[in-house]
């Protein structure tokens, strides 16, 4: 992917938020034939130009024949002028944002012959949406423990190497790997050249991998307490050797967490706790219960508490929803179905493959 898409894609996601089907069941059924893609479609986004917060319309237009201009209008003002050549092209307008649904009607002509539309703007959500770029560790259950091993080893080298690839982006687009649990950046750092720690080591500092505390997803309703405390040993150990202070805690694809754990947590430091069960079967009540609604869980005691956020979809998101433009506006109606009431949010976002590799797709931050 060239950069210049990168960013475009990145700029509306940050602006507004992800996009919707009505139906729920549409993101975990089989993938049905696309429809035809419309002229004109609205997307429901911000864009930032100028200093100026701007909507997009994506527009879709065939045009056979020598260089031409196509000239857009909305409700008849122009609005975008540019020179076409031969082929199919898809690219995006940008309008004033609406405060309110407002109805535009859409105009483009080309080489003479216009092509008309009508689009519903929306309003936008003011939310900042944090994408977190993972691997799931899934040791064992998803191939040979070697080859997942491996796997994630490798996976920490291409983290590392895209982030460094992308550090001059502009802040909201740099890539940052963040490591789910620490076993594979233990193995990492047990295998690989002094050289190589050494640049995970400065990943760390210079923020382009993030440290996360537990080792394992590990169910934690079999473990013993001492057990519990030493699940965050290693990345309070690592933290120390990297310079940083280790806050936040993933797991995934388990969809309970004993209460001890709240206590270990806190006495490790760790204060924000990302928890995705899978979404599809032998789950409970979790998904329906606790998806987008982000409490305190406080310990047995009452003297502990961390931050405990189900993100929607929990790790699942890469595996029901691909990545497009109406991206933006399925997840705005997921926060508007729930009543969100805060100003920032997050995804997970591991791939679709059971062990896939990072991507400059996504930037997370």
């Amino acid at each position: 992917m060239q950069r210049r898409e990168l960013l475009k894609d990145l700029s509306i996601l940050a602006g507004g938020a992800l996009w919707a089907n009505s139906a729920w069941a549409a993101f975990i059924t089989d993938e049905k034939p696309s429809s035809p893609v419309s002229f004109a479609s609205p997307i429901r986004g911000l864009v930032r130009k100028n200093g100026k917060l701007l909507q997009p319309v994506q527009l879709t237009i065939r045009h056979d024949g020598t260089d031409t201009t196509a000239i857009t209008k909305l409700n008849g003002r122009e609005i975008d002028r540019r020179v076409i050549p031969s082929g199919s092209h898809v690219f995006r307008v940008l309008t004033p944002a609406v405060s309110a649904p407002q109805q535009v009607e859409v105009e483009c002509e080309v080489d003479g012959k216009t092509t008309l539309g009508s689009v519903e703007l929306r309003t936008v959500r003011r939310v900042q949406v944090y994408i977190l770029r993972h691997s799931h560790h899934d040791l064992g259950y998803t191939d040979l423990q070697a080859t997942v091993e491996d796997q994630q080893i490798r996976n920490i080298s291409i983290g590392m190497d895209v982030a460094r690839r992308t550090a001059g982006y502009p802040e909201g687009a740099r890539f940052v790997w963040n490591l789910e649990v620490l076993w594979g950046a233990d193995l990492f750092l047990r295998r690989k050249s002094q050289e190589e720690k050494a640049a995970l080591i400065e990943a760390v500092r210079n923020g382009w991998v993030s440290l996360n505390g537990m080792y394992a997803n590990e169910l934690t309703g079999l473990c013993r307490p001492e057990e519990l405390l030493q699940l965050f040993r290693f990345s309070r150990e690592l933290g120390r050797e990297c310079g940083v202070s280790v806050d936040s805690a993933m797991l995934s694809d388990v969809p309970g967490f004993t209460w001890g754990m709240a206590t270990a947590m806190s006495q490790a430091g760790i204060r924000y706790f990302s928890a995705a069960p899978s979404l599809f079967d032998r789950i409970g009540t979790i998904m329906a219960e606790w998806q987008e609604k982000p409490f305190w869980w406080v310990s047995p005691s009452g003297n502990e508490k961390v931050l405990v956020w189900v993100p929607w979809t929990g790790y699942a998101m890469s595996h029901v929803m691909k990545v497009g433009p109406e991206w933006v506006g399925t997840y705005q109606d997921r926060l508007d179905a729930v009543n969100f009431a805060y100003d920032i949010s997050y995804i997970r976002w591991s791939g679709h493959a059971t062990t896939p590799n990072p991507t400059l797709r996504f930037a997370s931050s």
